[in-house]
């Protein structure tokens, strides 16, 4: 089913049709179970973004029904459009509704209330923010406040590393929302990469005697997430955006080249004192990494496949995490440091 409504102030119209599709849905019947797993808030603001944002958010919600509302302040829409969808699972109508509102030009306090008078109660509200800005947007803070769960994506920003900052302020505040960055999310296959030189025990005791880390990518975010995170991990204390103290006093440098696609990582190398850890996208195929180890610990060259995550399924998994990540708060509260 498919309705519009001409006016997004009208929500008493727009609840009116959401009604009827769900009387639709059940055939009628008062009796029948009808089953909304969350709300799904997604706000966009980019029309070159638009697309792709959205043809992931309708991915999502084809495995897990939800009232998905679109707050579009991009202005390639007016009114509001409304669309509904079941399908059976036991003795439940699995209903996915979706609300798309256009609401720029809209002020905040607007957009907040159209998106609490349309999410369902005693559900899970996820937000999933596309928007360039964050604690500067008043909308943001509001979404935030409705959400168990917020999704960012900080790498290929403008200002990658402001935003993490931002990010770090966010879970200092608002310590009950889960909050989701892909570009921490998208990194997992190169921390397996990392931890491949170590877990042959003869290099194992190399890692607490690194001396230096640099990465090359194609967005600042990767580059701080992979630092943060390794930092995290063997209690490296952050100085400044370029180096790291470890736990005997040794400092590290961390260095960061921008090369290649957004959201890409090409090369991680670390450097003991007498050995060098290289990790290095293929040229020829982006899924392969060559692995390699220089020095008095040098082994061959060795090939592993880099198991991309694709973006539909880095949103899949946010929205279905609840907890939060301590290993992702911690790498982003080290980052944070690194940053000042």
């Amino acid at each position: 089913m498919s309705l519009h409504v001409d006016s997004v102030h009208d929500v008493r119209a727009i609840l009116a049709k959401l009604c009827s599709a769900r009387a639709d849905a059940t055939g009628g019947d008062p009796g029948s179970s009808i089953c909304s797993t969350m709300n799904f808030i997604v706000f966009v603001d980019d029309r070159t973004h638009r697309r792709w944002v959205l043809e992931r958010a309708a991915r999502v919600v084809e495995k897990h029904p939800a009232r998905t509302i679109v707050l579009d302040a991009s202005g390639a829409t007016t009114g509001v459009d409304i669309s509904t969808s079941t399908r059976q699972a036991n003795e439940a109508a699995l209903l996915g509704e979706r609300v798309d509102a256009g609401v720029a030009g809209l002020d905040y306090a607007a957009v907040l209330s159209i998106a609490r008078e349309l999410a369902l109660p005693d559900i899970p509200t996820i937000v999933w923010w596309s928007g360039a800005r964050l604690l500067q947007s008043r909308t943001f803070l509001g979404l935030a406040e409705m959400a168990t769960a917020v999704v960012v994506d900080s790498s290929g920003m403008a200002r990658d590393e402001e935003t993490i900052r931002e990010l770090g302020q966010f879970v200092a505040k608002y310590p009950n929302v889960t909050l989701h960055d892909m570009a921490f999310l998208r990194l997992a296959p190169w921390q397996d990469m990392i931890a491949q030189f170590f877990d042959d025990p003869a290099l194992r005791e190399d890692l607490f005697s690194i001396a230096s880390l640099e990465i090359d990518s194609g967005s600042d975010a990767e580059a701080l997430y992979l630092g943060g995170w390794l930092g995290s991990r063997i209690s490296w204390q952050p100085v400044n955006a370029t180096s790291f103290r470890a736990r005997d006093g040794r400092a590290i440098r961390f260095s960061r080249v921008q090369k290649g696609d957004k959201r890409r990582v090409l090369r991680v190398t670390l450097e003991s004192d007498d050995s060098r850890y290289s990790a290095v996208l293929s040229a020829e195929d982006e899924n392969v990494v060559c692995l390699k180890v220089d020095g008095a610990k040098a082994k061959p060259a060795w090939w592993a496949p880099l198991h991309h995550i694709d973006n539909t399924s880095l949103i899949e998994r946010a929205i279905l995490t609840t907890a939060r990540d301590p290993i992702f708060d911690s790498s982003l509260e080290t980052v944070r440091d690194m940053l000042g």
